[in-house]
């Protein structure tokens, strides 16, 4: 496996240096050819297949629109996030060295209720699924997304490639939602109540309401609770605790619905069946549901890329496939800002993948090398006070080996690719790579020769 690891850091590291060096003359390529157009109203054909800067505010042709709940918005894209209250596995492990030196793995299992999106879980697959069950899920809705159609800047239409790097979301008021049956409002949520759990039945409802008794214990005599206060005989007011913080609440006695204003609680005196709970408040109950929505607005944007008739795409250049520029920034950049910060991110991602690169490595060499430790261990560590002093020296020196073997390799591989993409310089780092290697040698050859004169 140790081999497998380091051939994989190696490939990263051959693989890296290409890529930034493409990159880097690409954009290189990009700062010499850019055309600034003086406006993106205006389609000017002579500028067909050139790299051109623009600055303008994104329009969409029609909106993008959740049929569900009603919800149409001037933007991007909207996106739905819905949530399920349940129960979630948790695997960890805990090692322990035995006195033979083996090391006894045990697994530990804990559970927690969380909000989590992708739908509800099967407890089923549970190494403990007693007490843990997920079931009675609420509205069967499910996270999705929504493109607007037509997307533009100015006259131009953006190509997918631009499209895809409008990523900055921000959350969707639910003002003009069109709540379906069963739902409520509460925050930026829209909540709807599980099947197991209307009326406050369930078992799981139950035990949330005992864990919670003292809370709602906490009702001052200071507050009113009388009908009176409120001209509702059927309303009653109370403090409770949430999150720590003591809230006015507004209970109907009928059916135990709990609401955060009155205007909500004399609502739900007038409607039949089952009302609509505040499920914010409290602990929820597995299999609750909470949906939200985001949208990527139309802002202003930059935009560096190709002209191709009235679409804006990526720009080819000298480098190849992949190698292609098509930037879209928030806001209003020149092109040469533009450019700068691609080369800064360039090189900030260049050097992140060199650490993994030579991450890898070192874990391959350590996997290698971890049997002279292990051995070490169990020669040497039951001899009182020595054994433990002299495995921790083996170790440290094993240690001090991979690295110099992981960095010099990384260097070696590093410079060989550089040699390839840039001779001069590469082969600068190919000898350092070298010098480095022979130093180290050099000083294990000592350390023997010193050993040997010390015997005689």
């Amino acid at each position: 496996m140790g081999p497998f690891v380091i051939f994989l850091g190696c490939a990263l590291l051959w693989f890296n240096e290409g890529v930034a060096i493409k990159t880097h003359r690409s954009l290189n390529e990009a700062q010499d050819a850019f055309v600034r157009l003086p406006s993106a109203t205006d389609v000017n054909y002579d500028n067909d297949g050139k790299l051109v800067h623009v600055s303008h505010r994104v329009s969409v042709d029609s909106p993008a629109t959740d049929p569900d709940f009603g919800l149409s918005r001037e933007s991007v894209s909207l996106q739905r996030n819905v949530e399920t209250y349940q129960w979630v596995e948790h695997h960890s492990t805990k090692e322990r060295k035995l006195q033979n030196g083996e090391t006894e793995v045990k697994d530990i299992y804990t559970y927690t209720k969380e909000w989590r999106s992708g739908g509800m879980a099967n407890s089923n697959s549970f190494k403990h699924p007693e007490g843990h069950y997920n079931e009675n899920a609420a509205a069967s809705y499910s996270s999705q997304h929504f493109s607007a159609g037509g997307v533009r800047l100015g006259t131009f239409a953006l190509g997918s490639a631009l499209l895809s790097q409008l990523t900055h979301s921000s959350p969707v008021p639910l003002d003009r939602v069109s709540v379906p049956s069963g739902g409520e409002i509460s925050g930026g949520h829209i909540y709807f109540q599980g099947s197991g759990n209307r009326g406050g039945g369930g078992d799981d409802r139950r035990r949330s309401n005992y864990q919670n008794r003292d809370a709602r214990r906490r009702t001052s005599d200071d507050y009113d609770n009388s009908a009176q206060d409120h001209g509702r005989a059927d309303i009653e007011k109370k403090i409770m605790s949430i999150d720590g913080e003591d809230k006015i609440m507004y209970v109907v006695k009928r059916t135990g619905e709990t609401f955060s204003s009155m205007r909500s609680a004399e609502e739900s005196l007038h409607r039949s069946g089952h009302g609509r709970r505040l499920l914010s408040v409290g602990s929820p109950g597995v299999g609750d549901v909470r949906v939200s929505f985001t949208e990527v607005a139309c802002r202003t944007v930059s935009v560096l890329a190709a002209q191709r008739g009235s679409e804006l795409a990526p720009w080819k250049s000298s480098q190849g496939e992949g190698y292609n520029v098509g930037i879209l920034v928030s806001g209003s950049q020149s092109p040469e800002e533009m450019l700068n910060n691609a080369q800064s991110a360039n090189d900030i991602w260049t050097w992140v993948k060199r650490a993994v690169g030579w991450l890898l490595t070192f874990i391959g060499f350590k996997m290698m090398t971890s049997i002279i430790s292990v051995s070490a261990d169990i020669t040497l560590n039951w001899i009182p006070f020595l054994g433990p002093m002299a495995t921790s020296i083996i170790d440290l020196g094993v240690f001090i080996a991979d690295l110099v073997l992981s960095v010099s390799l990384s260097f070696l591989v590093a410079a060989v690719a550089w040699v390839f993409y840039r001779p001069v310089l590469g082969c600068t780092m190919l000898a350092g790579a070298l010098g480095l290697l022979y130093l180290s040698s050099k000083a294990g050859e000592q350390k023997k020769a010193a050993g040997k004169m010390g015997k005689a």
